[in-house]
């Protein structure tokens, strides 16, 4: 089992692209319905792999975890803006929404394969959770020129079921029992399997429509956009969290962005945030996958 699930860590990314392809031909509506169930698993696995008294060390990267929340939020949405203009309609409404989301919670279990820190990371999605629930409807509504009716406690209640919750039970197995140090390794291949399902439940809840051709190129460009803001955290950064702090600026939380889009305009608007997701663990998964190898593991 131990040698399957090391395996499955050195297989993300074609183990992803099967996973894509299979939602094409046999898509689940089940697990598409379900996907911040998975989302919780994969919290839950990678806290497990983290010992707790490596959260102190946030209290030193003050300063790189504000980055990781404001740099995104400030560039993406501004960003989001300019390609909005090049389309029309939902897939308009659907890249607005898409800038001010927050860091894809699934952003943790990748920085963990990739090699990463994995207490960063969940500082960020934590920090720019909160900033998208705040300020993210205002935005929204300055951008759209519109009233945008957004339900911040909604969002934040869905944070604390996906994030905190399995957070707070694997850092407390963790401590109960120290000897989970030496399954790091199938912690990180269990978290690999995840990721693979999650890319399977998003193109599975990717359901076809008319604006569909529209909102994957709109997706495609708004992935680009978002490296604009990743140069500037690798020219600002130091070398150890470079690579973090890349994943958790171009990953944004499409399911956020879903229900954002659909609380401000409807649920078409909606579609751009499935499609992008789809396209954005694939990205993330590459590059768990790619990352050098000295890198990776733990």
């Amino acid at each position: 089992m131990h040698r399957a699930l090391t395996k499955a860590a050195d297989l993300l990314l074609p183990l992803a692209l099967v996973a894509a392809a299979l939602a094409l031909v046999a898509p689940s509506d089940a697990l598409a319905d379900n996907s911040d169930l998975l989302l919780a698993a994969l919290v839950l696995v990678t806290a497990l792999a983290i010992p707790p008294s490596q959260l102190i060390a946030l209290r030193e990267r003050k300063a790189a975890l504000a980055g990781l929340v404001l740099l995104p939020f400030c560039c993406l949405a501004p960003l989001a803006w300019v390609i909005s203009r090049l389309f029309g309609g939902s897939v308009q409404d659907g890249v607005l929404a898409l800038g001010v989301a927050s860091t894809e919670v699934a952003a943790v279990g990748l920085v963990a394969l990739a090699g990463g820190s994995t207490v960063l990371a969940l500082g960020a999605v934590t920090g720019s959770l909160v900033l998208s629930a705040l300020a993210g409807p205002a935005v929204l509504a300055a951008l759209a020129g519109a009233g945008a009716d957004v339900d911040a406690l909604e969002l934040i209640l869905r944070f604390s079921l996906v994030v905190l919750l399995p957070l707070a039970a694997g850092l407390g197995v963790r401590a109960l029992i120290p000897r989970l140090e030496s399954a790091d390794d199938s912690l990180v291949g269990l978290s690999a399997i995840v990721v693979v399902v999650l890319v399977y439940a998003a193109m599975s809840g990717a359901e076809g429509d008319d604006a569909l051709a529209s909102a994957a190129l709109a997706s495609l460009l708004f992935l680009v956009a978002s490296a604009v803001p990743v140069l500037a955290w690798l020219r600002l950064s130091g070398a150890k969290l470079r690579l973090t702090g890349a994943l958790v600026i171009e990953l944004r939380d499409f399911a956020v962005a879903a229900a954002l889009a659909t609380q401000a305009f409807g649920s078409a608007a909606a579609t751009v945030a499935g499609v992008y997701g789809v396209l954005m663990l694939l990205l993330g998964a590459a590059a768990a996958q790619l990352a050098p190898r000295g890198r990776r593991g733990r």
